[in-house]
């Protein structure tokens, strides 16, 4: 027999005993419907199946049953159209106020970037033309192909969907910067100078409101509060620190997520509040009835991620970003640029194990995928307690150095304290799928028959996880394949072209522990050179991390 026929021998039998379908995901890209550059994948709608194993066991296909909502960016955001106030921490609008100058000051003393100058060239040039020059939009909103634009929308966001589909977020007019939007209406909140939603049930929705527009002669030193309201109530949360203004600080607060405990006959919330010296603090908000309307709201401060940790801000900011049915917690604490860890002043990413217990305190990831100093984004936690964003995939000293390259991953977390007994065979069934561990998204892409169209994506950023285990993320995409599939793998031997997309990662109905397989890292280092990416080659970064990185 020759050495071919025996190769090709080989090969077969090898082929025969692997598993018919490996990768645990399918990559699905999302046409938008809007024009833009680049587009991001930034919620998914909310679902489940009839097994507890969501669609590694029900075939959901391609997901179709799960809308994706979504973003387009032909330029960085001068400063998030999300965040109340810039950076996430400027809450006394010093950055901001000194124009390009101040955008510079906040990558040197916040980020610690050795390339803060193009950093703040690149985003005061897209303020500059916000705020001075022309209200062209750069944030197109779309849900599934189709657009999403308020009447006298500028720039358009979708924080999340609600059960129905439909789309929560703010928008910009000419005479707002920042205007919420969902299926919920209410007079009051339509009346505030600005508003901002961020998740709603479909009768109650979250977020915040602002004293002042945020435009024009107002473009600076307004004060937010954390709100939740119906179609017929509206409720402003106290601020935990008591002054609206202190010096040349304005007290902001946000409520970002919440879960209403029927059996228990409370509310909670989460989102950031405003404590002593102004600090911007995680928090748990506490209403003690299952009607959120017309409770009597109290703020539970999140320890260990707050701003001042034994006299010394340790952090400039943070906010727990989502809630579930089993009250655990995630968010993110930014490391202020004053106290780097590990090389980087880093947005660390946490939990709170039980939202209702008398001691409130973050634990932040470790371990794994998850180094220590490790900087990411959190993107959401479904109802069995898996958890996604993304994560430095990269370790280097990014203080007085480079921006660590980051990649999407999956955390399921398992069993906490006030899981159902009657879910915890489901939770361990679906965390056995994982091996027990987190992972980068793109291990869990390659492989089997799925792997020639996978091998075309490699995932940036997942924002969202529904129950099915649908996930909303962001790609960046070579067509027709990567040259190998290994995470670093060149684009047409570096020559072709790259491009942001918007994909689901849908669950391989069949699927399990068994058919993941690894990429592998190769030995020569990349630099993509693709022309594709434009701004976004060097931006991808960090241009979702708005909470993102030594103190002014």
């Amino acid at each position: 027999m020759s050495s071919k026929l025996q190769l090709t021998t080989l090969a077969v039998l090898v082929s025969a005993a692997l598993p018919a379908q490996a990768a645990l995901y399918k990559v699905v890209e999302v046409a938008p419907g809007v024009s833009g550059n680049e587009v991001y994948g930034t919620a998914i709608q909310p679902g489940t199946t009839t097994d507890p194993k969501g669609c590694f066991v029900d075939d959901c296909a391609d997901g179709a049953s799960y809308k994706l909502a979504g973003e387009t960016r032909n330029r960085p955001d001068g400063f998030s159209y999300r965040e109340e106030v810039p950076f996430a921490m400027d809450n006394s609008f010093g950055y901001i106020e000194d124009d390009y100058d101040g955008f510079e000051d906040y990558c040197f003393y916040q980020l610690g970037y050795a390339t803060c100058e193009y950093w703040a060239s690149d985003r005061w040039s897209s303020w500059y033309n916000e705020t001075y020059s022309s209200n062209t939009p750069n944030s197109l909103a779309f849900i599934e192909g189709s657009a999403e634009k308020p009447s006298g929308a500028i720039n358009t966001v979708i924080n999340s969907l609600d059960p129905s589909g439909q789309p929560v977020g703010n928008f910009s007019t000419s005479s707002k910067r920042n205007e919420a939007f969902s299926a919920v209406t209410n007079s009051t909140l339509t009346s505030k100078a600005q508003s901002r939603a961020w998740a709603s049930d479909g009768t109650y929705t979250v977020g915040s409101t602002s004293s002042k527009s945020g435009i024009g002669g107002e473009r600076y030193y307004y004060s937010s509060a954390p709100a939740i309201w119906s179609a017929s109530g509206f409720v402003s949360i106290p601020r935990a620190g008591g002054y609206e203004v202190d010096g040349d600080y304005y007290a902001q607060g946000s409520m970002r997520d919440f879960y209403i405990d029927s059996a228990g006959g409370k509310t909670y919330g989460v989102g950031y509040n405003n404590y002593s010296d102004q600090h911007m603090n995680a928090t748990i908000f506490i209403g003690n009835s299952a009607t959120p309307t017309s409770a009597t709201w109290s703020s539970a401060l999140i320890y260990n991620a707050q701003v001042d940790i034994s006299g010394d801000n340790i952090n400039s900011n943070s906010v727990a970003t989502n809630i579930n049915k089993n009250l655990v917690v995630v968010g993110q604490a930014k490391r202020s640029g004053g106290f780097p860890q590990n090389g980087a002043a880093s947005n660390r990413l946490f939990i709170v194990p039980d939202a209702s217990a008398s001691s409130i305190n973050a634990s932040f990831f470790y371990g794994g995928i998850f180094f220590d100093g490790a900087g990411g984004e959190m993107g959401g936690i479904n109802n069995f307690n898996e958890i996604v964003g993304r994560i430095d995939s990269e370790n280097h000293r990014e203080y007085d150095g480079k921006q660590r390259r980051q990649r999407a991953f999956i955390y399921p977390y398992g069993m906490t304290p006030k899981t159902d007994s009657s879910e915890e065979t489901a939770i361990t069934a679906r965390r056995a799928i994982f091996k027990n561990k987190a992972w980068l998204l793109d291990d869990l892409t390659n492989g089997g028959s799925e792997s020639s169209n996978n091998n075309q994506y490699r995932i940036y950023d997942a924002s969202d996880i529904n129950d099915a285990g649908v996930i909303s993320a962001t790609a960046v995409k070579c067509s027709g394949g990567y040259d190998s599939t290994s995470h670093n793998a060149y684009c047409g031997d570096g020559n072709g072209t790259e491009k942001v997309v918007a994909v689901k990662l849908v669950p391989i109905a069949g699927a399990d522990a068994s058919a993941i397989q690894p990429r592998s890292y190769d030995s020569t280092a990349t630099e993509r050179k693709g022309a594709g990416l434009g701004f976004g080659a060097l931006t991808i970064l960090g241009l979702f991390g708005f909470m993102r990185k030594r103190i002014k």
